[in-house]
């Protein structure tokens, strides 16, 4: 008998009925999974567990699908609140066949992350829909919703919403569903700031998303410590908070970096080295953690940075748009070949520290 005998459903519903425990689940997993000896370790992989098999494609093309029809359905309601309320119980009901007990991954995926947004938009017309007498119009779009729930009323429904996500979390244990979970965290935190000030919430949105995206890279590298051979559910999790976190860094980063020397007069050749220079340290990163969704976000900067150094050396757009392209594809596919080697030099004057209690050893 092989490790391919059994498949983590298997081992899910053995867990179910009783016969193996959660961590009796965890470790003969992980037993499992290290009797295969593939030319790249499944640490370097990043192998991602959230599609199994065309099987999983298309039933998600069947929710998508399902899913769409009900909203677009929605437009002969006269109020959004039924209909997204309809989306969010449909997403439940779907979620207890797929997720729950026929435990398709992709499925699983795409009703996680759609449950927040369809909760929030059906307590936020909701709540629209009662006041409508006193704000006419309230709830027929989203401008005149947003207006009549704003301040107090906004906060109070989204850590509700995510309060009921976390709840669609405990029961269906889908691993995105953390990174959801500190999404809606952070929208709580946005709508009450917003609540208190809403022009310095403008002000220093760049601010809030860097600390947005600090404190999501912290919880993922947490619970990235708790599993460096990336052999359970625990590394899904730290990798879709790293996807959440990513983002949020650099976007927030360069903008902030990039408002300071506009304000400071300089020239197109000096943003894109800025930018080339961020990309450089978020690739460091992404290489010491060994996680490639840190460098993912940057990427598009680093192309628009090397237009920018074109297009101020007077090349054509077409051409400085093929340059540009070929150096970013060039780029991807060295960094990506040489991973292993470069992260194993890069890793090598931290042997014995207490960084390497927190990312994977090299190999």
């Amino acid at each position: 008998m092989t490790n391919e005998a059994f498949t983590r459903e298997d081992l899910q519903g053995a867990m179910r009925a009783g016969i193996l425990s959660p961590p009796q689940l965890e470790a003969l997993s992980a037993y499992l999974d290290g009797l295969r000896q593939p030319s790249m370790s499944g640490i370097d992989a990043e192998e991602l567990r959230f599609v199994r098999g065309f099987h999983d494609i298309f039933i998600t093309i069947g929710l998508l699908t399902l899913l769409s029809g009900l909203f677009f359905l929605m437009g002969f309601s006269d109020t959004w609140a039924l209909g997204f309320s309809a989306q969010a119980v449909v997403i439940w009901g779907l979620s207890e066949v797929f997720a729950r007990r026929m435990r398709l991954a992709l499925p699983s995926f795409v009703l996680s992350v759609l449950f927040l947004p369809a909760t929030l938009l059906a307590l936020v017309f909701g709540v629209a829909a009662l006041m409508d007498a006193r704000l006419p119009g309230s709830q027929s779009s989203w401008n005149g919703a947003m207006g009549a729930v704003e301040g107090l009323p906004l906060v109070l429904l989204t850590a509700a919403a995510t309060a009921i996500a976390a709840v669609h979390y405990a029961r269906f244990r889908v691993p995105v569903g953390v990174a959801v979970i500190a999404a809606g965290g952070m929208s709580c935190l946005v709508a009450i700031l917003a609540a208190v000030d809403p022009l310095r919430v403008d002000n220093h949105l760049p601010w809030l998303g860097l600390a947005a995206g600090l404190a999501a890279f912290a919880l993922a590298m947490r619970f990235d410590s708790r599993d460096l051979s990336r052999r359970t559910i625990t590394s899904d999790k730290a990798f879709w908070l790293h996807f959440l976190a990513a983002p949020l860094l650099v976007h927030s980063t360069l903008m902030l970096m990039l408002s300071g020397l506009e304000g400071a007069g300089a020239g197109d050749i000096l943003q894109a080295l800025v930018m080339l220079s961020l990309v450089v340290v978020l690739a460091l990163v992404a290489v010491l953690v060994d996680r490639r969704a840190i460098l993912v976000s940057g990427l598009g900067y680093f192309g628009v940075a090397i237009s920018m150094l074109l297009l101020s050396a007077e090349v054509s757009d077409t051409v400085g748009t093929s340059i540009a392209l070929l150096v970013l594809g060039s780029f991807i596919l060295l960094l990506g070949s040489a991973w292993v080697p470069v992260r194993r030099h890069l890793l090598a004057p931290f042997a014995g520290t207490r960084l390497m209690r927190h990312v994977p050893a090299a190999q």
